[in-house]
């Protein structure tokens, strides 16, 4: 009998992406595990989507890298201004390159994130 090793949806969608998007995702999804190495890890809805007590943030491809956004992001105190949104997204920030990533500012959104859903 042959066995079978689980997938992780999350990797397999990852890997649909272009070679350059894989690489940025790669990147925040390390910094939300390292952020909160807690939260559930699945793909909803095109997207993969992190959850601890409801929905706290997401990845998803964009037409020039990805976006790394929040479903509760109206909430979140934003004092670079980096979070945006339009016809109705969540906020988000769009990520083209692995230098826009900023390790300390990500993971302290997560956190925040987190903590607005403990709440």
């Amino acid at each position: 009998m042959r066995s079978r090793k689980p997938t992780n949806l999350v990797d397999e969608y990852i890997e649909s992406f272009a070679p350059e998007k894989q690489e940025l995702a790669r990147e925040v999804r390390r910094i939300v595990a390292a952020s909160a190495g807690h939260l559930e890890e699945t793909v909803r809805e095109e997207r993969a989507c992190y959850f601890f007590y409801g929905p706290v943030c997401y990845f998803a491809p964009s037409r020039g890298g990805i976006h790394f956004g929040f479903f509760r992001g109206k909430e979140l105190k934003d004092p670079e201004g980096r979070l945006e949104s339009r016809n109705g997204q969540y906020r988000h920030i769009k990520v083209r390159s692995l230098a826009e990533i900023d390790e300390v500012y990500f993971g302290r959104l997560v956190r925040e994130a987190v903590q607005l859903n403990r709440r």
